[in-house]
């Protein structure tokens, strides 16, 4: 627990100090540049996410019985790269790529669903009811 509570103190701390090397390196316009492309692809990550979401249902109810545990926590992992993508630096870049790869998981089977009955049968009940006839409106 101690470790993580440091890895998270640590993180704004390193992402500064590759901002302040790949400023270093390449220049300061390109830093901006890359900082402002990130955010700019974050949003538009995020702007899609619904879409993306129902794409990837619509995908996995196509797949048959196995379904990729990675494949059912695309919509996830797809939102956090966008965040990631947001936060200025080079590190969540990474992340984020990483994220984004088409991972190959373990799979998971879907439930049998139940036989179903053939196309051109109707299961159902019915009651006869006769309509009382009235004498009175028969034109003999």
């Amino acid at each position: 627990m101690r470790g993580l509570l440091l890895l998270i103190l640590l993180y704004p701390f390193a992402e500064i100090a590759t901002l302040v090397a790949m400023a270093d390196a390449w220049g300061g316009g390109v830093t901006m540049l890359w900082v402002v492309m990130s955010a700019i692809i974050g949003i538009a990550m995020l702007r899609n996410q619904q879409l993306g979401a129902l794409l990837t249902l619509g995908s996995l109810m196509r797949q048959g019985d196995r379904v990729s545990l990675y494949s059912l926590l695309w919509p996830l992992r797809y939102l956090l790269a966008g965040v990631l993508f947001l936060i200025p630096g080079v590190i969540s870049d990474v992340l984020a790529l990483l994220l984004l790869l088409p991972l190959q998981g373990p799979t998971i089977k879907r439930p049998a669903t139940p036989p179903q009955a053939a196309d051109n049968v109707i299961d159902g009940e019915y009651t006869r009811v006769d309509e009382p006839v009235d004498r009175s409106r028969h034109l003999d």
